[in-house]
């Protein structure tokens, strides 16, 4: 596999700073000896432990163990190829690199060409849509949807005519049929010849984190297509399920407050942007996936799922909750009105009226509860609740988290928390440090069982004042055999029971 040479690579990185590079999508603190703190992005931590030396211009983390140079933390941290990375520090260190032809391989030589056949149909479209002769329909429709026209032009959005302008336009600037069918943009007839795949649809430009386009949504604008909208197929450039709509717009607001929105479509998207809340992302045309709540990992610590309040958009939501709970994140959802979303939400409401929901979402154990209502009027219903919530909590990385969702758990269901936590340990084989079961006591008459029961009833009234009252006065005339056990039940109830003496 070709590739630049290591002088070219060399020096790219001693004209970099990582401080720098780091700096600009992290918060730094200065350390001793020329270092540099952060929480890991690759991680979910509470104490910083990913390091940046000025000295070394490398990172490590001591938690996961990542760490590299400037190059390997844009591989890691923006899903870059070294290609990409080591292009991206030359520009903005101005070092000038040979061309990429003479180096590139194939692979990255045709994601080039997608990237440029891309740009170009963006540019086609964003055209089209402002022509004043060609884009009157998809004008028309963004004038009933109301977005400011700055909106319109930080999205991109444009409009593929119903004549299919768009073959014929890139043929003129010399692009080949099989690299336009290649990018999604065009494909092959019955007969062997070539249409536009998009036709009649307003058009959304699908972006990397660099703000590159690599594929584009369609919104029917005629009526005639059984699809509402379209994406470009997958190919080399375009992975759906690692790419979330609107990231690259949205970063620099999620790393400032430290939280996303999650939402379902474009203009779900592009609504709160319009009124000021930047720090929206957006599943498109598919389920959320692993990959794309790992992306999300990598700029904040929270999430607020904001779905349709029908009943897809609820099953989409919790579905979601154990996507991002499974990955490190803290999880918040909300459901809106019945038959509305982000975007009738706040035309509707207004903007503070969103804010003010977004600052009330529930944490997903009640959201989970809420959303099941109607399952929690039995017995049986309750407790499959809870045991669909031990499998998301059983995810978690973190105990303390898992300590007070298993309370919150019992709370919201209305179950006693030490049969919850029975049970979830139980059903998870948990492996937090508790009593073993068979811990021996020495006594004068010997060795005795002091058994995991006997753990968990002493752990239980130690922990739950309520339960702590209920067995004290229940005890209070029982007497409790001559060994630890009883010992320890003493002095928890402050003598308060009786003691058998024989």
């Amino acid at each position: 596999m070709a590739t630049y040479s290591k002088e070219t690579i060399t020096q790219v990185l001693t004209s970099t700073d990582i401080v720098d590079v780091v700096g600009r999508v992290l918060e730094l603190k200065p350390s001793s000896g020329g270092r540099f703190l952060a929480l890991c992005p690759f991680h979910n931590e509470k104490t910083p432990s990913f390091t940046v030396s000025r000295d070394r211009q490398s990172f490590h983390c001591f938690g996961c163990g990542k760490g590299g140079d400037a190059i390997s933390f844009l591989q890691e941290y923006d899903g870059l190829s070294f290609t990409e990375s080591l292009l991206r520090l030359a520009e903005s260190a101005g070092v000038q690199l040979p061309e990429k032809s003479d180096y590139d391989a194939a692979g990255d030589k045709q994601r080039k060409s997608l990237l440029d056949i891309n740009s170009f149909a963006a540019r086609f479209y964003f055209n089209t849509l402002n022509d004043p002769l060609k884009g009157g329909k998809a004008r028309k429709y963004l004038k009933e949807r109301n977005l400011k026209p700055e909106t319109l032009k930080r999205f991109g959005l444009g409009y593929a005519p119903e004549t299919g302008a768009l073959l014929s336009a890139a043929k003129t600037e010399g692009y080949k049929e099989y690299s336009l069918e290649a990018a999604g943009l065009v494909r092959r007839g019955d007969r062997g010849d070539y249409y536009d795949f998009f036709r009649d649809r307003l058009m959304v430009p699908i972006r990397d984190t660099s703000g590159r386009v690599v594929a584009f949504g369609g919104r029917d604008l005629g009526g005639k297509s059984p699809a509402k909208y379209v994406n470009t197929p997958e190919n080399e450039l375009y992975k759906k399920s690692r790419v979330l709509y609107g990231l690259s717009e949205a970063r620099d607001a999620m790393r400032r407050e430290k939280k996303a929105i999650l939402v379902e479509g474009y203009f779900d998207l592009m609504r709160p942007f319009d009124v000021g809340i930047e720090n929206v992302v957006a599943t498109c045309g598919t389920a959320l996936t692993n990959d794309q709540a790992k992306l999300v990992k990598r700029y904040v610590p929270e999430v607020v799922i904001v779905y349709d309040g029908d009943r897809a958009g609820i099953q989409a939501a919790l579905r979601g909750v154990s996507i991002l709970t499974a990955v490190g994140l803290t999880v918040k959802a909300l459901t809106l009105p019945e038959g509305m979303d982000p975007d009738d939400f706040i035309v509707s409401e207004g903007k503070e009226a969103f804010r003010e929901l977004l600052e009330n979402a529930q944490d997903f154990v009640t959201f989970y509860a809420a959303m099941n209502a109607d399952k929690l009027q039995s017995i049986e219903g309750k407790t499959d609740v809870a045991r669909e919530l031990f499998t998301i909590i059983a995810s978690l990385d973190d105990e303390l988290r898992r300590d007070e969702y298993l309370k919150r758990t019992a709370r919201v269901l209305d179950l006693n928390e030490w049969s919850v936590r029975a049970e979830y340990d139980k059903r998870t084989h948990s492996t937090r440090r508790r009593t073993p079961i068979n811990v021996r006591e020495k006594t004068e008459t010997g060795s005795q069982s002091f058994n995991k029961d006997d753990c968990d009833f002493l752990a239980a009234i130690l922990t739950i004042k309520p339960l702590h009252e209920k067995a004290k006065q229940m005890l209070s005339d029982v007497q409790l055999p001559q060994n630890v056990f009883g010992e320890i039940l003493a002095r928890v109830f402050c003598g308060c029971v009786a003691r058998n003496s024989s």
